[in-house]
C-alpha cells in the first residue's frame, strides 16, 4: 500500500511501518506526505494515521517511521 499527498511541498516526510489490514493480516505500508513550512513531525503523524484508518488499516503512530524526504 504506498500513499502520496501531492499538496505543494514546503516540507516532506517518507514514511513506512507494519500495518494490519482489515481481512488481509500485515502489510508493509510507505508513502510521501507533503506540507506547508509549519508542517510539524506530529501533524504528518496523524494525517498518516488517519489516511491508514481510512484505507481499512490498524497500527500505532509510535510505529511509524518518519524520515525527512
Amino acid at each position: 500500500m504506498t500513499s502520496t499527498n501531492t499538496a505543494l511541498p514546503a516540507v516532506a516526510y517518507s514514511w513506512h511501518a507494519w500495518v494490519t489490514v482489515r481481512g488481509q493480516g500485515r502489510a508493509f505500508a510507505s508513502g510521501t506526505v507533503t506540507g506547508p513550512h509549519d508542517y510539524c513531525r506530529a501533524r504528518a503523524l496523524r494525517d498518516i494515521g488517519a489516511w491508514l484508518g481510512a484505507n481499512g488499516c490498524k497500527g500505532r503512530l509510535a510505529d511509524i517511521a518518519l524520515l525527512p524526504a
